[in-house]
């Protein structure tokens, strides 16, 4: 029987950070702002050097349920999730990063969906994707058609295509440690996704569709992942093998899985490979093009791609014109479906965006 009323903490909050003093603040803050009371706040400071334990222990000084640890050296942010998550004493565990909030009934509502599901490994609540000027650019789980229970492989299937949950907004079980171990160090920056991936494969877990965190796009974007070598080089490959090789679902599901994750890859390689381009970042983009070209088997993209980026770098006003005419296409051309979903997610999330003052 889980303890769900306690005095004691069964929850630990994650929070690894470098360097934002500020952004961490109102992170711990919004931990700390909670319905739900039975937590308690782990920071995990990666030397950085500066006014981040005064920040953290003036906090701590009116809330006894912060805790913080300093490392004596940088040990690079991959490692520094890792750490915390392996030193994890509560029943539940949840991450935060240090530029994320999250909004006062996420505990609540997701230690409501273990309550009514006791089998589920991991209880979701919506992330709502944000800018720190208010523009709700994306919630991820308003694209699934219900919310509830779900048990593999119906979970994995739905959470392909760019609509997991993030786990800003997600309490796991400690014991899925036991299961499926840490998060893999060699995916690169998109181990959470990996971890909920091998997750939802073999076990059942809840979502809700309430909005429960705010995932602010600063550096923690898609962006910032492609700028990472670890993942566009080989860490998206190791990705799809462990789908490939998941031998805890159907040889149809597997095949159907790491066909949906390899086409959604192919875009989000592509188009990043754009902003990329836009930055200069023609060594990037010259990486990624070899990975379209070889591990994404989507050779149309990849030379598209290297051809403008070489025009970018040789004729710059003539790729300027093109993205001129372009956008002049767009305009004429305007997704009708896309302009109207726009629409709909900042009327139903952007009233959100006050927690980003706390």
């Amino acid at each position: 029987m889980i303890p769900y009323d306690t005095p004691q903490a069964i929850i630990t909050t994650i929070i690894p950070t470098y360097r934002r003093s500020k952004l961490l603040g109102r992170a711990i803050r919004s931990v700390l702002n909670q319905t739900y009371p039975y937590f308690k706040v782990c920071v995990y400071d990666n030397a950085s050097g500066d006014e981040t334990a005064e920040v953290v222990s003036e906090i701590a000084k009116h809330d006894s349920r912060v805790n913080y640890f300093c490392h004596k050296s940088n040990i690079g942010m991959i490692s520094n999730f890792i750490y915390g998550m392996s030193r994890v004493e509560t029943p539940f565990f949840s991450f935060l990063s240090d530029d994320d909030v999250l909004l006062p009934n996420f505990f609540q509502t997701v230690m409501d969906g273990f309550k009514s599901y006791p089998d589920a490994i991991f209880s979701a609540g919506a992330t709502v994707h944000i800018t720190e000027h208010g523009e709700v650019l994306n919630v991820p789980l308003h694209r699934w058609q219900r919310e509830g229970f779900y048990n593999p492989p119906e979970g994995l299937l739905n959470m392909l295509g760019g609509k997991h949950p993030e786990w800003t907004a997600i309490v796991f079980r400690k014991k899925i440690v036991e299961k499926i171990g840490l998060l893999d160090k060699d995916i690169g920056y998109p181990m959470d996704l990996d971890y909920e991936l091998q997750a939802s494969a073999r076990f059942p877990f809840v979502v809700s569709k309430k909005p429960c965190a705010l995932f602010v796009t600063i550096n923690t974007s898609f962006t910032h992942t492609f700028e990472d070598d670890q993942f566009i080089k080989w860490g998206f490959r190791r990705m799809i093998a462990k789908l490939q090789e998941n031998y805890f679902l159907p040889e149809d599901i597997r095949a159907h899985a790491t066909d949906k994750l390899i086409i959604w890859f192919r875009w989000i390689f592509f188009w990043n490979g754009i902003k990329l381009i836009k930055k200069n970042k023609f060594d990037k983009v010259k990486t990624i093009s070899n990975a379209l070209y070889n591990g994404l088997n989507s050779k149309n993209k990849a030379i598209l791609l290297y051809t403008l980026a070489c025009f970018k770098h040789y004729f710059p006003l003539g790729y300027y014109l093109f993205i001129v005419l372009n956008k002049i296409r767009k305009l004429f051309n305007k997704d009708k479906e896309q302009i109207i979903m726009t629409k709909e997610l900042q009327n139903h999330y952007a009233d959100f965006s006050r927690f980003l003052n706390l």
